[in-house]
């Protein structure tokens, strides 16, 4: 371990330690989104609470956290091995386990999608972007978030 993942290490962390779906649901909505559905601070509760548009802000900013520190730490920094895998599960333990809400954070759905694109660039936007867009049209909230949820598990 060198200088440059002591320093990566804790930004991956607080990126994904962001309870960005709360805030948004706090600003736009006045409202806490963990009163809503399964009381998880994530962009599905959003969506609930209040509609697509917010809820993609929300989709949008949890994606960001995982993606960022890892494509930058990866493509611009030349993280590998095994330091780029400690560092791809940062983002996932800061959004589960958020010191902002004193550890209890969410599922981290888009933070993992956002970890997937931030480690393959085009594939995951592309793949993920289609399975958001289709479970949404076909399945409405409920089923996309389900589907969305299995996807990242495989």
């Amino acid at each position: 371990m060198n200088t440059r993942d002591l320093l990566w290490y804790p930004i991956a962390f607080l990126a994904g330690s962001m309870p960005f779906s709360l805030w948004v649901g706090q600003y736009f909505l006045g409202k806490d989104i963990r009163t809503v559905g399964d009381a998880n601070p994530g962009a599905t509760n959003v969506l609930r609470a209040g509609g697509k548009g917010i809820a993609a802000l929300a989709l949008l900013l949890d994606f960001l956290k995982g993606a960022l520190p890892v494509g930058l730490a990866h493509y611009q920094l030349g993280f590998s091995g095994w330091a780029l895998v400690t560092l791809a599960l940062l983002p996932v333990l800061g959004h589960a386990f958020t010191p902002f809400l004193h550890g209890r954070g969410g599922k981290a759905v888009a933070t993992t999608g956002g970890i997937w694109c931030g480690l393959t660039i085009w594939e995951g936007p592309t793949v993920g972007g289609l399975l958001l867009g289709c479970c949404t049209y076909l399945l409405g909230a409920n089923g996309w978030a389900v589907l969305t949820a299995l996807s990242g598990m495989v």
